[in-house]
């Protein structure tokens, strides 16, 4: 009887142990199928059979170039593929093809009537112009006297021109525009630019950039300082960071990595992007920008915010993009119903979304109505699917990737569910992660920075094109204009004019 008692212990055990093993070895699949994905995969986050969410700021994939949306009597559809028409804005030059007067002539004898024509167009590009702009400055003495009339006064008079960037230095500012662009908007660091000059007949060295850059861009930190102030003005602050190599971290004597920290927000009017460098990921860098900063912050789950927000006034709001993610994940790392069930009932909150404001803008609803309407609509979906999430919950592996999805959305619910309560809110942190992508994109390509003051250099011209993009602008418009008109602002002090909601636009031509 003994025997039997211990084989059903010993039984059970081993039942446990291999409960355990198993659960282990789905976990490690379900790594290792992410891994490859990440590695290998699309960074799309639309799964197969599934369609697009009702907001564009949750897609990474762009429309196809060969789709184009035609508009039909009372509804809009998708036309079978061809080219898309090539923009209006662009200036177009006619060449006419005629038959020649031979050809105008009919087999009958009669001379053929010009019933029409048919128009192609191609697209024409020769590549980058460059031009030497050779400033002549007059200069003029008297013969009579020789300037000794006044002794105060020099001899020969030499004509002024506009204030440079650089005296004596052949940087303009739509030149040091066009080297922004390329590397920050275009990510073509500044040695590949450098063969690219050499083909068309400037030869401009790397250095060169890297000097102009650090110099300009440290004479505008004023303009940072308005950044800042603007962002702060607006109900919302939305943050994200991301890791930076840097060669060598000068602040804390050591090399490796730090991190762009990126914050979001200001009126609607004028919306305004600041990104910021910083050593670490630690709270106290987001805990130092918003010192004394009393609205919303909407962030991804990332317990730093948590620790940085600790006694302030500040209301934290999460991000159901974040949260539909980890599904997305568990879904490619361990195909189920379960996963898929929770990307559909996140959907189904956006569509609700998308309802609401559409509502409000329809019937002109108020920032009090709007969040009632909204209350009324989408409450009753949350709590269902806060139900649902807790019952999952008890049935599903908690190390699994599924698990971990439950898990944190359940564990950031109250954050998730806060967007509820403003008309300025909405479901996601998106805004804040489509502002910080250009310069995860970049940073592929550049790969590093040398030093902290490089990594703060970018910073600042980061913060300028992504602004001035928010607020209508294309980003050498903007930066022509703004570096055209710096040495006269360092003169008089009018940093606010630079400002892309009050730097006037440039007549086209």
């Amino acid at each position: 009887m003994e025997r039997v008692v211990e084989l059903e212990q010993e039984n059970t055990k081993l039942k446990t142990h291999n409960a355990k093993l198993e659960a282990d070895l789905k976990r490690v699949q379900e790594e290792l199928r992410l891994a490859l994905q990440r590695q290998f995969g699309k960074s799309s986050e639309k799964l197969v059979g599934q369609d697009d969410l009702p907001f564009e700021d949750l897609q990474h994939d762009e429309t196809p170039e060969s789709i184009e949306t035609v508009v039909v009597a009372q509804h809009e559809r998708r036309s079978k593929a061809g080219r898309k028409r090539l923009a209006d804005s662009l200036p177009r030059s006619d060449v006419f093809h005629d038959l020649s007067d031979a050809d105008k002539t009919c087999a009958c004898g009669q001379q053929l009537v010009k019933i029409g024509e048919d128009v192609s167009e191609k697209l024409v590009m020769v590549p980058a112009k460059v031009w030497v702009d050779r400033h002549h400055h007059a200069k003029y003495a008297c013969r009579h006297c020789q300037g000794l009339a006044d002794e105060s006064k020099p001899g020969v008079i030499r004509a002024a021109g506009e204030p440079d960037l650089f005296p004596r230095s052949i940087v303009s500012a739509p030149l040091l525009a066009h080297i922004w662009t390329a590397k920050f908007c275009d990510h073509l660091p500044f040695y590949r630019q450098q063969y690219g000059f050499v083909r068309i007949g400037a030869e401009i060295s790397r250095q060169d950039m890297v000097n102009w850059t650090m110099k300009v861009s440290t004479q505008l930190e004023p303009l940072m300082v308005l950044i800042d102030t603007a962002i702060r003005e607006g109900p919302v602050i939305q943050m994200d960071e991301t890791p930076v190599k840097v060669l060598k971290l000068e602040r804390t004597g050591k090399d490796g990595q730090g991190y762009m920290w990126l914050a979001r927000g200001g009126p609607a009017e004028h919306p305004a992007v600041r990104y910021r460098f910083a050593p670490g990921r630690g709270s106290e860098h987001a805990r130092s920008y918003l010192a004394d900063y009393t609205g919303f912050l909407q962030t991804d789950g990332y317990g730093g915010y948590d620790t940085a927000l600790a006694g302030s006034a500040i209301t934290h709001v999460g991000c159901w993009a974040h949260a539909r993610r980890k599904f997305v994940e568990a879904e490619k790392a361990s195909p189920s119903n379960l996963s898929k069930d929770a990307i559909g009932r996140i959907k189904k909150l956006y569509e609700l979304e998308k309802g609401c404001r559409d509502h409000a803008k329809r019937f002109g609803l108020d920032a009090e109505h709007f969040v009632a309407h909204r209350r009324q609509l989408i409450q009753g979906h949350l709590e269902d699917l806060k139900q649902w999430l807790d019952r999952e919950a008890s049935r599903t592996l908690p190390s699994g990737a599924t698990g971990k999805a439950i898990a944190y959305t359940v564990g950031q619910w109250d954050k998730l569910v806060a967007f509820l309560g403003h008309v300025d809110l909405t479901p996601d942190n998106n805004r804040a992660e489509n502002a910080i992508r250009p310069f995860v994109l970049g940073r592929k390509n550049w790969m590093f920075h040398g030093n902290d003051a490089g990594a703060e250099a970018s910073c600042r011209v980061y913060s300028l094109i992504e602004t001035a993009k928010m607020n209508g602008w294309e980003a050498w418009a903007y930066l022509s204009e703004l570096l055209g008109r710096l040495p006269v602002v360092r003169q008089t002090g009018d940093w606010s004019s630079l400002l892309p909601w009050n730097l006037p636009r440039p007549a086209k031509n």
